[in-house]
């Protein structure tokens, strides 16, 4: 049922994006000045000529990217303490795991000497 419903927001999601792409098909030119020169103003180097959804996906791209990055920097220092947590939690479980055996030791050794040697068991 969950594959199901994921399939079908999918369908939506790619039905959606295909109509965006459609009502936006149109040739934009963008201009870029990698060299900026304030001597003349309005000149532009190189033209790129290409549909309007293209441009908009990729500045969705971008967005997302630099997105993405900024909230894996920021949730550093949650990371770190999850590390840090994990590896006291195994030095507690090792710790927990010795006190069990010395107890275990412990109580086979009470329970023999207790025990009288003539009891018929």
């Amino acid at each position: 049922m969950k594959r199901a419903f994921y399939y079908l927001i999918l369908v939506v999601a790619l039905l959606v994006v295909a109509a965006f792409a459609l009502a936006n098909k149109q040739w934009i030119a963008q201009g870029v000045d990698l060299s900026y020169d304030p001597t003349r103003p309005g000149a532009v180097e190189t033209t790129i000529h290409l549909p309007m959804f293209l441009v908009l996906f990729g500045v969705l791209l971008v967005g997302m990217i630099l997105g993405g990055i900024t909230v894996w920097l920021k949730q550093g220092r949650f990371r770190r303490a999850a590390r840090v947590a994990q590896v006291e939690v195994e030095r507690h479980r090792g710790e927990i795991d010795r006190l069990r055996s010395q107890a275990n030791a412990s109580e086979t050794r009470e329970g023999q000497a207790m025990l009288p040697s003539s009891v018929p068991f």
